[in-house]
């Protein structure tokens, strides 16, 4: 049975939109004072950028690597999923919760370890376990990054120590960030502050607590990942939820991680707004079907639809449908296009549109389907059975034409050839 652990949470989300108290010098400004080598300010639904400094620009990421490496984590391993350290993981240098050799976790432990400790030894157990070896495992980070167009991304490592051929973007940071996000088991654990886990051998070091300092330090701040090296400098992934409305940052080799973050935050918050184009549930359409028993049916979008608008600017903001062709039956939630959003004539957002209830094929439909998939076997023993006939009929009248013979002869060859 499982032990009840204690956790101590982050704040919970502001659920209204009371914003931190105006800084008279940053409000009059037009762009926040960020000195970070790089940074980007991003909106978490839609990925529209409020904010960029030298976004594409290619740097050393540290430890803000195992966001990707927990996104992949989450995506190939249960919860309930257990970990086994080997002799390699056990020996990883730097930030740990010094695994023993063969000491054995839950994937829920395992993935608090990554993000809370930071722990470089986690995420090389994580990473041999879904792919065998760290090096397999990179592949693997580098083509979910190209998934994600994070196209100036590449990863040598699952933990971030330090490799020239191991960088990153802004840009890409925040749209692996933004990802990582949409999954509810990577969402609690950057947000949770301190928490207790379960040991197979070392039963001494099991608590842990998260090492960015951003959480607690701006209202709202549920996120997400801190990174430091000497080529990297201080790094920082970061997170802050208004109500329903998430912003996602980065600041790549900042003087000031907090407080950076704090800036472009009160800088999103302040100068924009959310503008909701539909949300899930919601029907926007009728898909048209073939052969269903009704000529179409409802859809929804399958992930919330959002723009993000100057604050006092009234943009032109339209959406856009594009039907796939969907012939009956439908099952529920099945894909059969897409809805865009667009501002001012301009491609923002796009998610996939899924069906709000099933269609079913009409009878005749049916019908003529299973006529199609055994109508040539029919048809071919149909033509079997009269050639058999004829032979024996042949035979049996006992006939002496030899064209007829060789006739036949060239017929049966044939149906057997098709048979």
């Amino acid at each position: 049975m499982r032990e009840q652990i204690p956790v101590t949470p982050a704040p919970a989300p502001v659920t209204g939109i009371t914003l931190p108290a105006r800084n008279d010098n940053e409000d009059h400004k037009e762009q926040p004072d960020i000195q970070a080598s790089s940074a980007i300010l991003m909106d978490a639904v839609s990925g529209q950028v409020l904010y960029e400094h030298n976004a594409d620009l290619q740097r050393p990421m540290a430890s803000t690597t195992k966001i990707m490496t927990a996104l992949l984590f989450c995506e190939h391993v249960p919860e309930s999923g257990v970990i086994t350290a080997s002799k390699t993981a056990s020996e990883t240098r730097e930030s740990s919760v010094h695994l023993k050799l063969g000491e054995q976790l839950t994937a829920h432990d395992l993935l608090r370890a990554m993000l809370m400790r930071s722990a470089n030894d986690a995420c090389v157990a994580a990473a041999e376990h879904i792919a065998g070896t760290e090096q397999n495992f990179a592949r693997e980070m580098n083509n979910r990054a190209v998934q994600l167009g994070a196209l100036h991304t590449h990863f040598t490592n699952s933990h971030g120590l330090h490799n020239p051929q191991h960088y990153t973007t802004a840009r890409d940071l925040a749209l692996i960030a933004r990802a990582a996000m949409q999954i509810p088991r990577i969402e609690e654990v950057v947000r949770t502050l301190r928490c207790r886990i379960d040991r197979s051998i070392d039963k001494e070091d099991r608590t842990l607590r998260n090492h960015s300092h951003f959480l607690g330090h701006f209202p709202g701040a549920d996120g997400i990942k801190t990174g430091y090296t000497v080529p990297a400098g201080h790094c920082y992934v970061g997170s802050a939820t208004w109500g329903k409305w998430r912003l996602i940052s980065v600041v790549l080799h900042s003087p000031n991680y907090v407080a950076e973050t704090a800036r472009m935050m009160n800088f999103g918050f302040h100068h924009f707004e959310q503008h909701a184009v539909v949300s899930p549930g919601e029907t926007v359409g009728e898909c048209p079907v073939k052969d269903g028993i009704l000529p179409t049916v409802p859809v929804t979008v399958k992930l919330p639809v959002q723009v993000v608008i100057k604050k006092g600017e009234n943009p032109s903001i339209e959406s856009e449908i594009i039907w796939r062709s969907i012939t009956a039956p439908v099952k529920i939630g099945e894909e059969v296009g897409s809805l865009a959003a667009k501002l001012n004539g301009i491609k923002i957002y796009s998610t996939p549109l899924i069906t709000t209830s099933p269609m079913a094929q009409t009878e005749v439909s049916q019908i003529l389907h299973r006529t199609d998939s055994s109508r040539w076997f029919a048809a071919s023993l149909s033509i079997f059975a009269v050639c058999l006939v004829s032979l024996r009929y042949v035979t049996r009248t006992e006939f002496q034409s030899t064209s007829l013979a060789k006739s036949a002869r060239s017929c049966w060859s044939r149906i057997t050839a098709r048979l």
